[in-house]
């Protein structure tokens, strides 16, 4: 159900550093009616989440919010930012898509946050983009390597957050992949689609 997944999600930012502040505006939060829409990746983050679980390595502190998005994936409104139109391929577009649990437009309503959830699969390459937003990445499951504007690259797993700021480029590669993390967004702009850099 949605609501466990919101609270799994709140539970796990006030224990992460970084994510207290969203963490006390998820609470109390109207819940407006959406038609849920599933995408290929929704049998996808089943099968990810089902590896994760079965990997001891992996046993950290986002399972249950994996377990509880899983229980909840029929509910959901799965979307896409992207299109072939944008240079993406079919098959990236197919390993490929998130949701807002939380937004001015989302699951849950806020004008405040926008809480995403967002899957890439593995090998795929998020070229480099900008957005208005400041923006936290929480790692759900798997494992990826983020290209961030002013840093070296930096490969993060489950529990590990990725801070960008406003206007700050980014990049990801899903090496090895696949990647499911939530993104905690802050700022203007919260819906405006993100400036796309180069994608090779």
């Amino acid at each position: 159900m949605p609501a466990r997944l919101l609270n799994e999600l709140t539970q796990l930012a006030a224990r992460t550093e970084g994510l207290a502040w969203f963490a006390a505006r998820m609470q109390g939060l109207p819940l407006l009616e959406m038609q849920p829409h599933c995408l290929p990746v929704c049998k996808r983050i089943e099968e990810l989440a089902y590896t994760s679980g079965r990997q001891a390595s992996e046993a950290t502190a986002p399972a249950p919010a994996v377990a509880a998005l899983v229980s909840a994936l029929p509910r959901l409104r799965w979307q896409q930012t992207y299109t072939e139109a944008d240079g993406f391929s079919r098959d990236w577009l197919d390993n490929y898509g998130w949701i807002n649990l939380i937004s001015p437009e989302g699951l849950y309503q806020s004008d405040e946050i926008r809480l995403s959830i967002g899957y890439w699969g593995a090998g795929q390459h998020y070229g480099e983009h900008a957005h208005a937003p400041e923006e936290t990445y929480l790692i759900l499951a798997g494992k990826a390597r983020f290209h961030s504007e002013g840093r070296p690259a930096q490969d993060a797993g489950p529990g590990d957050t990725i801070h960008h700021a406003p206007h700050q480029k980014h990049a990801i590669d899903m090496v090895p992949g696949p990647l499911l993390a939530a993104a905690f967004w802050r700022g203007d702009a919260l819906l405006e689609k993100s400036d796309l850099g180069s994608r090779t």
